[in-house]
């Protein structure tokens, strides 16, 4: 992963001895190239793999799976209903999956240190979701309902859509927060490796050390 040097320096110390050791990521399964998609095929994503692979322990799942849709299946949609969002059949709108997506992320139990989730998808996708009315017709943007409900139990855990991987910066960042979140929810959630932590950041460029210093901030919130 390439970074720059005071990047570096922060992710060494932290970087773990074992394997055992490492951070635990959710991903979305068919970034690992496992064929689970509503099409039957997959999205593997190199970056990923290759990149993150080597530095994190991953936790693959299909939510769509999860709730015994087949493979292939027919497709699903993000429907605006009044106020709320709701999850259905595109070809049979009284197929409603939202609460049996949700309740999978009910399921999903920490430590998992971050989640990597298939961009624009109905269960998965992180505020990269279209959203219909009930003509069908493309009204806005929101998160599918697994990774809206992982965001609601599990709101300090890093999120990224398989698409933001793709930009240096953001796969930068996301891995610096994994490893923090990894770290303060594991080890030391007193205070003080949050200010070492924050004492660290300084060392780094724009956008990373903004970027981590409001994140280490979002962390120390949660011990008051």
């Amino acid at each position: 992963l390439s970074s720059s040097s005071a990047a570096s320096d922060v992710y060494k110390r932290q970087l773990p001895q074992h394997d055992w050791q490492k951070p635990v990521v959710g991903v979305s399964a068919c970034l690992l190239g496992q064929k689970v998609r509503y099409d039957g095929d997959h999205k593997h994503n190199a970056i990923l793999v290759h990149q993150l692979g080597p530095l994190l322990r991953f936790r693959d799942t299909c939510p769509e799976v999860a709730i015994g849709l087949p493979v292939p299946r027919p497709p699903i949609q993000v429907v605006q209903v009044d106020d709320t969002l709701r999850v259905k059949g595109l070809e049979n709108p009284q197929q409603d999956v939202t609460e049996a997506l949700e309740n999978v992320a009910a399921s999903m139990s920490e430590p998992l240190s971050g989640f990597v989730l298939k961009a624009r998808s109905p269960s998965c996708g992180h505020l990269s979701t279209p959203v219909h009315n009930a003509g069908g017709q493309q009204i806005g943007m929101a998160s599918g309902a697994f990774a809206r409900k992982l965001h609601e139990l599990f709101p300090r855990i890093p999120l990224a859509n398989d698409s933001d991987l793709e930009k240096p910066a953001f796969l930068q960042s996301f891995l610096l927060q994994v490893y923090c979140y990894h770290q303060w929810h594991n080890n030391d959630r007193q205070g003080q490796w949050l200010n070492d932590m924050q004492a660290q950041s300084e060392q780094l460029d724009e956008p990373l050390h903004s970027g981590l210093r409001h994140y280490l901030d979002k962390l120390g919130q949660a011990m008051h």
